[in-house]
């Protein structure tokens, strides 16, 4: 994938760029693709540590100088005992290692008020490869409480891998 390293450090009025600069500039940074996957089905949790939410994509760089925008959107509910107001929701690899960034570590309500947290969670990865990579959504409990995310009442969880050409 042509990268921008061959055009000028500074422009200067006047100056005109080659073909193969256009080119170069052309094809950096693009959105090469985009994966999504979306899950409607309530996943609910007591456990205190990261647990799948069963939401999940997908994606096989085309060059190993390629990075991954991630982004996880849905909805949570933080429930019984009234008392739980915080969860936790992150994003990693199929290895379970969190993607650096990739977490929020106090979603939090109001009980008093509502008991339904809105999130969206992004992150960047290099990869380094060409073979499919798999990023999961996982969630756990403050204090053994439940928390759901997903829910099939409110909203549809999604998850989007894009691709950006270097």
């Amino acid at each position: 994938m042509a990268t921008p390293t061959s055009l000028p450090a500074t422009f200067v009025a006047g100056n005109v760029l080659t073909a193969a600069q256009m080119n170069a500039l052309r094809g950096a940074f693009r959105i090469l693709q985009v994966v999504r996957a979306t899950d409607s089905t309530t996943r609910s949790t007591t456990s205190t540590s990261f647990v799948d939410a069963s939401i999940s994509v997908t994606i096989t760089p085309t060059s190993t100088d390629s990075d991954i925008l991630l982004i996880w959107s849905a909805n949570a509910v933080l429930g019984s005992p009234s008392s739980l107001r915080r969860g936790f929701v992150q994003i990693t690899d199929s290895s379970n290692v969190a993607i650096e960034g990739a977490e929020i570590t106090t979603l939090g309500v109001n009980t008093n008020v509502s008991n339904y947290a809105a999130f969206s969670l992004m992150a960047f990865d290099s990869p380094a490869t060409t073979s499919a990579t798999t990023y999961k959504g996982r969630f756990k409990s403050e204090t053994s409480g439940t928390i759901s995310v997903q829910d099939s009442g409110a909203s549809t969880g999604q998850m989007f891998a894009l691709e950006i050409s270097a």
